[in-house]
């Protein structure tokens, strides 16, 4: 198995905004200890996932409790479930009885049928390490449907330190260059839920919001603001165990993107088809064989491709028209593509496979600019 610890350097992307890369993305990453078959999504811990090659990890958190009563323990642990079947129970102890975490205000029951992963000051300490050790790669932890978020956030902000990403005033994350976030993670967080927590301004510095642009309800998208101060993607879990649907889903939801609305955001494509039953590892199994890797790559390519047929942007027709060089252009074009691609399962060989995607981007992309070159010149 492939390990892909410095793939940024040696790719010779560290130049290159974040919304021209593509990075290995882990669905939620912390189910990686052995368990029930509808529970368990990966095999590798955080710290063996971001040695294969993922740089984008979905965290769930919520608050495991073990002991009775008062003298009752609380910690923060990766969960999966779907968050309407997940019981939160308010925590009532009392403060003068024996005991600790008397601030926690509650608990989570992931009942039969979801399960616990790991522990998030262990997942954040692996996330730590990685960088520490590896300056020029970075990692993005993205924090969604979490309980207790308050506990998280300080979590994140103890346990990193120095190590965590903190924004320099308002900044679009998706435009700044890969190798500006060397050597730290990034913990982004749903805007709606830090809004929630009426934070002081400063209070945690390395909270970075992130904003979901897609919206199956709409005919329009929300559509991407290049002065968003934070992350922006577009993409959609198909919420599927039938492999073919999801491919269906996934190829309709990256061809919205590509209409312009989002332009500037990250793509998120869902490789996967968890499922409340049956076994997960197994059935993603059948997703890389080689048959549905190839239907992946295609099905990544429908996207950028319809980017570039249908949005060449008019500096870049400009450019052309000013004879500037189309190989210079296609380095700096920045267009709507697939850059995170979510699996389970994740190990070093499908990690490889999703960024030798970064080769087929710069070649299409040069291809599209070539092709515009030849009709601006009237051919």
């Amino acid at each position: 198995m492939p390990d892909h610890p410095d793939y940024f350097q040696e790719a010779n992307l560290l130049n290159l905004p974040l919304n021209r890369v593509i990075i290995p993305g882990s669905h939620d990453a912390g189910i990686y200890q052995p368990g029930k078959e509808n529970v368990q999504t990966q095999s590798l811990d955080i710290a063996q996932q971001a040695t294969a090659g993922v740089r984008f990890f979905d965290l769930r958190i919520a608050t495991h409790k073990t002991g009775i009563g008062p003298w009752s323990e609380y910690e923060q642990r990766a969960y999966h479930l779907d968050g309407s079947l997940l019981y939160d129970d308010v925590h009532r102890v009392r403060k003068y009885l024996p005991g600790t975490d008397k601030d926690t205000p509650s608990h989570q029951n992931v009942s039969h049928l979801g399960g616990w992963g790991g522990e998030l000051s262990q997942m954040l300490a692996d996330a730590q390490q990685f960088v520490s050790a590896h300056h020029t790669e970075f990692l993005i932890l993205k924090f969604a449907k979490c309980f207790n978020l308050l506990n998280v956030l300080k979590q994140c902000q103890q346990t990193l330190g120095h190590w965590q990403y903190q924004p320099a005033g308002q900044e679009n994350t998706n435009t700044l260059a890969v190798g500006h976030f060397g050597g730290t993670v990034l913990t982004i967080f749903n805007e709606n839920d830090v809004a929630n927590l009426h934070l002081l301004p400063g209070q945690f510095p390395g909270c970075i919001r992130y904003k979901e642009l897609y919206n199956k309800k709409r005919e329009r998208e929300v559509a991407y603001d290049p002065n968003y101060d934070g992350v922006q993607y577009f993409g959609k879990f198909s919420s599927t165990e039938d492999i073919d649907e999801n491919t269906r889903k996934q190829r309709g939801i990256l061809q919205r993107g590509a209409t312009g609305v989002a332009a500037g955001a990250l793509g998120m494509m869902y490789w996967t088809t968890t499922g409340l039953t049956g076994s997960i590892l197994d059935r993603n199994a059948q997703m890389w064989n080689v048959t549905n890797t190839q239907a992946l790559k295609d099905v990544w390519r429908s996207g950028l491709s319809a980017s570039l047929n249908d949005n060449v942007p008019r500096e870049v027709r400009n450019a052309i028209q000013q004879g500037n060089n189309p190989v210079l252009l296609a380095q700096n074009w920045r267009a709507f593509m697939p850059n995170i691609v979510m699996m389970d399962d994740a190990d070093g060989n499908k990690c490889g496979t999703i960024q030798n995607l970064n080769a087929v981007a710069n070649q299409e992309i040069a291809n599209a600019i070539q092709r515009e070159s030849f009709l601006q010149q009237g051919h």
